[in-house]
């Protein structure tokens, strides 16, 4: 399968290095892509380890399994990326609803590795709810990994 995260590559080539820690990102922008695959294979524990020192004191891997387990993980588009920030959009599904989350989230090295510190959200909507015998709003990502072409979402993303 496609990486999550919208690259070009098999996610076994991606992401999926840094999240079985294989490698480590080496830039913020990749941090961001991995974070996002992980919440898309729903890899609580990867995604609290990558939070700053400080932010993991107030995080939990349990509430961070329970939000990747409610939603379906559609596609990151990535807006501008620097030094020590990533502006995104995360598209994803939940109580049947196709939802946009934009953020410019800040990053900083601890230890050697990048952490993500915390971020400014700019745009959180429900874009549509989506019926049963509706297209399967998967196909309308340019990045979706788990397109499978004018299925209906009962039959691709709902199950």
């Amino acid at each position: 399968m496609l990486c999550p995260c919208g690259s070009t590559v098999l996610f076994n080539a991606c992401c999926q290095l840094f999240i079985t820690q294989k490698n480590y990102p080496t830039t913020p922008e990749q941090l961001m892509r991995s974070r996002f695959s992980a919440y898309a294979i729903k890899d609580a524990r990867y995604i609290f380890d990558t939070y700053g020192a400080t932010q993991r004191l107030s995080q939990s891997v349990s509430d961070i399994q329970s939000w990747a387990d409610e939603c379906l993980w559609l596609a990151l588009v990535i807006h501008e990326s620097s030094s020590t920030t990533v502006e995104f959009s995360a598209y994803y599904v939940v109580d049947n609803t196709v939802c946009e989350l934009r953020e410019k989230s800040n990053f900083a090295l601890e230890e050697g590795r990048w952490r993500y510190i915390d971020g400014n959200i700019s745009k959180h909507n429900e874009i549509a709810k989506i019926k049963r015998n509706d297209i399967c709003p998967c196909n309308n990502y340019p990045t979706a990994w788990s397109a499978k072409k004018g299925k209906k979402f009962k039959h691709c993303c709902a199950k």
